[in-house]
């Protein structure tokens, strides 16, 4: 029976793992051929000639692509990095400091991530238009940086929870201020958890399509998943292979981020399940 259970258990993951690699490989292969192999072949057929530099070179010139993950990169490492340095005020006071009423104003920045996403489209527009920063890089960082802070308060919060007391005591006799027990004493703690929300608050910036198309309808503007969603109104008909090839390159930097991250991104997951 332990061993038919274990043989099940194998099944289930080696089906998940393909059904999970399907699309993957499916975008690879198309992402390859030209749009004569595409049109005149299926999609899962093997590419008969090797088109993937020409279709990447297509979607970074005539699909803006160059200038989409630009616009990324800056709203992710900008609202990533502001976000988690908000928090970190924020958790600082709510744990260390001791505010009055601490835990309900935790409850109150935490309630930020309650609500589903969709109903803040309408008054954001709205906002966004009266305030003078709709389609800006000031109203976007603005956005991705206030749309982050919960979570990173919420995890942040919780790990320092987890910090010795002690610390911030004899930090305090040896007449360290506020701000230097924080930079001194308790950052060098949190550079696990902050890898670790640096990598998700990045991956949901660079990700995100819903915001993007709401909030921007200028190329200059636009981050890389409304630039792609135009893309596959424009080439839909004449370059499915340039779109293929478009998601693959976007792919890359949360990718160079993971492994650049990786060493403290996995002792942050454990510090952070534990905590």
């Amino acid at each position: 029976m332990k061993r038919l259970a274990n043989a099940i258990k194998y099944i289930i993951v080696i089906t998940l793992a393909i059904l999970w690699i399907a699309p993957v490989i499916l975008v690879l292969m198309n992402s390859t051929k030209s749009i004569g192999d595409f049109m005149n072949g299926s999609m899962w057929a093997w590419p008969k000639s090797f088109h993937f530099f020409q279709n990447v070179e297509e979607a970074l010139n005539a699909g803006k692509l160059t200038k989409y993950v630009k616009n990324s990169f800056t709203y992710g490492i900008v609202g990533a990095s502001a976000s988690i340095l908000i928090s970190a005020f924020a958790a600082y006071g709510l744990v260390v400091l001791r505010l009055k009423g601490s835990f309900y104003w935790f409850l109150l920045i935490y309630s930020g991530t309650i609500f589903p996403f969709q109903m803040y489209l309408v008054p954001l527009f709205s906002g966004f238009q009266k305030a003078g920063i709709y389609d800006t890089f000031f109203g976007m960082c603005l956005f991705y940086t206030a749309i982050c802070i919960p979570f990173c308060v919420f995890l942040l919060r919780n790990f320092m929870t987890t910090i010795s007391r002690e610390y911030v005591e004899a930090a305090q006799l040896d007449g360290y201020s506020t701000l230097a027990i924080l930079f001194r004493i308790i950052f060098p703690f949190l550079v696990p958890p902050i890898s670790v929300l640096f990598l998700f608050q990045f991956t949901f910036i660079w990700n995100d399509l819903i915001f993007g198309l709401i909030l921007t309808r200028s190329d200059d503007i636009r981050p890389i998943m409304s630039g792609l969603a135009a893309m596959q109104g424009t080439y839909i008909s004449t370059g499915i292979t340039t779109l293929m090839a478009g998601i693959l390159v976007t792919s890359i930097p949360t990718l160079i981020l993971f492994f650049a991250l990786q060493k403290n991104f996995i002792k942050g997951m454990q510090i952070t399940v534990k905590s």
